[in-house]
């Protein structure tokens, strides 16, 4: 290791606080303001040609200057940008505490307020930067140093650039595997959503005490770009709020343009399930009563969301559907299909196809079709959605289960806000061929990118090889702008 330099610039050098292959980072003195500063410091004879050393300190300047231009308590301020002969450094603002990563090592699991903290700090520091057009593209654990007092500081900025001209394993890869966004490993433009992506992987991380995508580098490329991780309410046997899941789903959407639009909605978004985490109630739109929502409400939901257990051969069923108790199969039996259906088919437009198990398994707990769409509205995080599905799950309803149990099917599917879509024409004994399922994956990747393919997988288990049902369900995954125009496409499919 090479000897710890007296002085850079104008700064007092007294440790090092860090050091990688390229570069170092020091704790240094400022004499002039009488302050402590971080020194990050790239030492040019160890990045080769001039060519390459003029690209590093052209970015490292570059970085320097966007970041300078954040003034905001939650990214750590950079001072000064300097540069002789032999190095280029960043002076910045030296924080006392720890970073996340080595907080996450002690604690794997955080409390849900803690969580709630760093996320929140860190989307309105990230909100900052975007507006300067800066986006970090290397949010980590490592990269968020907490104080005592629990603020959250974000640091590292540009690092990126400077591993995309050759400081990193792969230089046409810019971030740090597993929490990069799949855009950054297929080398496309990136921007301020790569971060929101990230984001999401960090929240996954403190949610579930597991990372969402693990194993080597390939594996984990191969896992982003093609995969998604179970949902965290599957993860944590219902200590964490399942309306977790859809936030975290949306953060980690393989298309940039599905996920959140900036970090300010992300935040928004996990504000609104902060408070229904807070107070464990739902407020029914149109309705000045509040509905509470049960003791282990959340652990029952998470058993509804989890894959069917498979029946013993003596108990298969043509359908395979998921086994139930007596008395819930009973429950269910005093309940109008129709209305059923009708919940069922309000909730996938924000679940997907999970929504027929959270119904059924809610249903046979629920006396009334009021309070079994304000139960499972909880699976909604934003409030506003949550309302309209409650409105559009409640509406022309009967208050209590149909005595005569199975009623006739409906002949439209109600979507989101009341937009009534005609059934498919299909019949529902045509059986389901590979081919047609394979074209209509092509048509649904359209609209919902590579989740698709899960979506479709679910949508031809639970369909049974009903065709009208298939492509009601793949309908229902996708958003209501979408569902025409989609609604037409698979109508036209042979076979």
């Amino acid at each position: 290791m090479a000897a710890v330099p007296e002085r850079i610039g104008k700064y007092q050098i007294s440790e090092v606080l860090g050091q990688g292959a390229m570069g170092v980072v020091y704790k240094g003195f400022d004499p002039h303001i009488h302050r402590p500063v971080a020194i990050k410091v790239i030492h040019k004879e160890l990045l080769g040609d001039a060519d390459a050393v003029d690209s590093i300190a052209a970015r490292f300047r570059n970085e320097a200057q966007a970041v300078g231009r954040i003034a905001h308590p939650g990214v750590v301020a950079i001072y000064e940008f300097g540069e002789d002969d032999n190095t280029a450094y960043i002076a910045m603002e030296f924080v006392q505490g720890r970073n996340l990563d080595q907080v996450l090592a002690g604690t794997p699991l955080l409390e849900e307020a803690q969580l709630l903290r760093i996320m929140d700090q860190l989307l309105t520091a990230l909100a900052a930067a975007h507006e300067q057009g800066v986006w970090h593209r290397d949010i980590k654990p490592a990269n968020l140093l907490l104080t005592a007092s629990g603020q959250v500081k974000l640091t590292d900025f540009g690092i990126a650039r400077i591993e995309h001209a050759g400081l990193t394993q792969v230089s046409s890869m810019i971030g740090t595997p597993g929490y990069m966004a799949p855009e950054q490993y297929m080398g496309e433009g990136v921007d301020h959503r790569a971060d929101l992506f990230a984001c999401g992987v960090l929240l996954y991380r403190m949610l579930t005490g597991k990372p969402a995508f693990s194993g080597g580098a390939e594996v984990v490329m191969y896992k982003i770009l093609n995969e998604q991780p179970p949902a965290p309410s599957l993860l944590t046997e219902g200590r964490r709020n399942p309306a977790y899941d859809a936030v975290v789903a949306r953060a980690l959407a393989k298309d940039p343009a599905h996920r959140f639009a900036s970090a300010a909605q992300m935040r928004q978004a996990l504000m609104d399930v902060a408070s229904g985490a807070a107070k464990p109630v739902v407020e029914a739109a149109g309705n000045d009563s509040t509905v509470i929502v049960p003791p282990g409400y959340w652990a029952k939901a998470v058993e509804a969301a989890a894959p069917a257990r498979v029946a013993a051969p003596s108990q298969a069923t043509s359908s395979a559907r998921p086994s139930m108790s007596g008395t819930a199969m009973a429950a269910l039996a005093g309940w109008d299909q129709q209305a059923l259906s009708r919940i069922e088919k309000a909730l996938a437009s924000h679940v997907g196809p999970m929504a027929r198990l959270m119904v059924r398994q809610a249903a046979a707990q629920c006396s009334d079709v009021f309070s079994l769409a304000t139960a499972v509205s909880a699976h909604i995080a934003e409030p506003t959605r949550r309302q309209q599905f409650i409105g559009a799950a409640t509406a022309s309803s009967q208050a209590q289960p149909a005595a005569s149990g199975v009623a006739a099917a409906p002949s439209q599917a109600t979507a989101l806000g009341g937009t009534a879509l005609a059934a498919p024409a299909a019949s529902p004994a045509t059986p389901l061929s590979e081919d047609f399922k394979t074209r209509a994956l092509q048509v649904m990747v359209k609209s919902l990118g590579p989740i698709a393919k899960v979506v479709v997988r679910r949508a031809a288990e639970q369909s049974v090889g009903d065709r009208a049902r298939f492509v009601q369900l793949l309908l229902d995954a996708a958003s209501e702008a979408d569902r025409p125009a989609l609604q037409r496409d698979l109508g036209a499919l042979p076979g």
